[in-house]
């Protein structure tokens, strides 16, 4: 059934011509898409999937969607539910989150013969997770038809869905055709015609960007005053519509900084793309986004239109994988690999302000008689115990590393080898005085401390730590429980 008002894309005079057509239209969809048999067997993809799954044109066609983890392989369906993220495995070996749909599909690609019949058959829609946000909204004429409702149709295939897309046309102007898209027994029908005459401001807006899962705002450039929210945004950032409307883009922003590089780069002429920024809930609660805002005129306003994918869990969890990756599993402080990279960026530091810098190694005494005795478990808590009382003395800026067994380091910027001897000192006697828990009581353990500063300005991270290793045997060989200083001879 055609679209009131408007000229399909799609002609059903014929079922050949009707199914060429309709997957002429997938291979122009943003998404990734298959026509897919009960057995999990492709029959058509289009490019974006290939993309997606990092398959060479025309190489998806003939395997099975299991292969990608994607399907079950016993004509079962999905695998998992639609509504959540999987991981699909890709050609290359990589993965990608994905979200994964399905839907009937009774239009055969040409020549395909599908088991049990064409009603068999299922249209699958694989949408990245991680690229959703990268879909512009203002595109050219041609890959507007099929951009916008027109994917989001197919994650929930079926009805008619009528809509208006902003088009991008000659001197910077857009306009808003009608557009929608529709499924009859030939396939999907995509339809276009210009509107007669505008709806007022917000409505048309509205029509266009409400049912965007992303946060969408409207603002004037010239004052950066808002005239349209969506409904996700308005979530986002904890206030009813009504009250967004007419306050101003930069009160949302939590850090002036950010908002002054989105303004240089809108002032420049460019847009934003996927910027990592924070907001600010109406609550004072900090979020962090992935900011995208493209410049438009509408009605002859010059407006900015800006997109917000609130990123904060995402963002929590790299966060959080980021950290484990660079701690110590047993102690909570730097393992070997973050701590020689980040002191060496203060190696680096040092050098280009020519200021001094020192390394202290330090080695639990007898850490083998202390596990002998008590237990590994023991031993374990004594180790997270010395890097705690480390911790407690240091400042807040020097740099401890755990760079095996019962071997600490630490960088200290901006101090010489005599200041660092000092501060040595103190975390010696701090570990000296510290009881440590054991099964049959408490003990005491005592740690030996070789000390080495920065010499001159080709000098290494990795030389600097062997003259305190040097330094730390020093101290072994005169009775341990104390501080040395590397001296030339060692």
């Amino acid at each position: 059934m055609p679209v009131p008002g408007c000229m399909a894309m799609i002609s059903g005079r014929d079922a050949h011509d009707g199914r060429d057509a309709a997957l002429s239209i997938l291979d122009r969809l943003p998404v990734g898409v298959c026509v897919v048999a009960a057995s999990g067997i492709i029959h058509h993809a289009n490019p974006a999937l290939h993309t997606l799954l990092a398959c060479e044109p025309g190489g998806l066609p003939g395997r099975s969607l299991c292969e990608f983890g994607l399907d079950t392989c016993d004509g079962g369906g999905l695998a998992a539910d639609p509504a959540r993220a999987h991981r699909a495995l890709r050609n290359d070996g990589t993965v990608r989150r994905v979200t994964v749909a399905e839907a009937p599909w009774t239009s055969l690609p040409s020549g395909a013969k599908a088991e049990g019949g064409a009603e068999s058959l299922r249209l699958v829609t694989v949408t990245d997770v991680d690229a959703v946000y990268r879909q512009a909204m203002l595109a050219d004429e041609a890959a507007s038809q099929a951009a916008g409702p027109a994917a989001g149709t197919l994650l929930d295939y079926g009805g008619n869905v009528r809509y208006e897309a902003p088009v991008l046309v000659a001197e910077g102007a857009t306009r808003f055709p009608a557009k929608g898209t529709f499924r009859d027994e030939s396939g999907i029908a995509g339809v276009s015609r210009e509107l007669d005459a505008l709806h007022p401001n917000e409505e048309r807006l509205e029509a266009i960007l409400e049912q965007s899962p992303i946060g969408v705002s409207v603002s004037r450039r010239d004052d950066g005053c808002i005239i349209f929210v969506n409904t996700r945004f308005a979530e986002l950032i904890g206030l009813p519509r009504e009250k967004l409307i007419g306050s101003r883009a930069r009160d949302y922003y939590l850090d002036s900084h950010q908002r002054l590089r989105v303004l240089e780069r809108l002032r420049g002429g460019g847009g934003v793309t996927n910027m990592e920024v924070q907001f600010r809930r109406a609550d004072g609660s900090p979020f962090w986004t992935l900011f995208t805002v493209n410049q438009a005129v509408i009605q002859g306003t010059a407006v900015n239109l800006a997109w917000i994918y609130d990123y904060t869990e995402r963002r929590s969890m790299e966060e959080a994988l980021r950290d484990m990756a660079s701690r110590d599993p047993l102690t909570g402080i730097f393992n070997r690999r973050s701590f020689m990279d980040m002191a060496r960026a203060q190696l680096a530091r040092a050098h280009r302000f020519h200021e001094p810098l020192s390394v202290f190694v330090l080695d639990v005494d007898h850490f083998k008689r202390i596990n002998d005795s008590f237990g590994h478990a023991t031993g374990d808590d004594a180790l997270r115990m010395v890097a705690a009382g480390c911790q407690a003395i240091l400042r807040e800026y020097d740099i401890l590393g755990r760079l095996g067994g019962e071997e600490f380091v630490v960088v200290l910027p901006g101090a010489t080898a005599d200041e660092s001897r000092v501060v040595a000192e103190r975390v010696r006697r701090h570990l000296a005085r510290m009881p440590i828990e054991a099964p049959d009581g408490t003990f005491r353990l005592t740690v030996s401390i070789g000390i080495a500063g920065l010499e001159g300005a080709t000098d290494t991270l990795e030389r600097a730590i062997h003259r305190a290793d040097l330094a730390l045997y020093r101290a072994k060989h005169l009775g341990r429980n104390l501080v040395a200083v590397f001296e030339t001879g060692m």
